[in-house]
């Protein structure tokens, strides 16, 4: 998945806003409880628009993906290293993420799920800028539909 991308598995979830498209694939629209299943994030950032990576001083929010606990045991993302982007205005070099690039997770799913039909939810939070403005940070809130497995207890 990390080097070849998802060959079948969930549809995807997208969020767009007029900068940035993310969209959100899980590796496998169905699982057992207690599976552990991967994640695809795919991100498109317009021309002359940034996104923010880690680490970051105060005041500025990194772009995170996180799923609600409801489901999810435990939970990565490993980001690509993001480029250093020189603001001369801020006097600043702070990480950011332009153009096409991909983020790759994990989720393990918690124990004893009813079987059947539920939705993964999560939140996406990114911050745009330009070398003018920034925009207000956004926090995006998604849901992945998922069937949970029957199992042979």
């Amino acid at each position: 998945m990390k080097n070849f991308g998802i060959p079948s598995g969930s549809d995807p979830v997208e969020i767009k806003s007029d900068v940035t498209r993310a969209r959100i694939q899980l590796s496998d629209s169905s699982a057992f409880s207690g599976q552990e299943l991967a994640v695809a994030a795919n991100f498109s950032i317009k021309p002359g628009w940034h996104i923010y990576g880690q680490p970051l001083p105060k005041g500025y929010v990194p772009t995170a993906i996180s799923f609600d606990d409801a489901m999810v045991a435990r939970q990565s993302f490993d980001f690509p290293r993001p480029m250093p982007i020189n603001f001369v205005a801020l006097g600043e070099t702070l990480p950011g993420y332009t153009g096409d690039f991909k983020a790759i997770g994990k989720v393990l799913l918690r124990e004893k799920l009813a079987a059947g039909e539920h939705k993964l939810a999560g939140e996406l939070k990114f911050q745009e800028c330009n070398d003018q403005i920034c925009k207000l940070p956004q926090s995006v809130r998604f849901e992945i539909p998922l069937a949970i497995e029957p199992t042979n207890e």
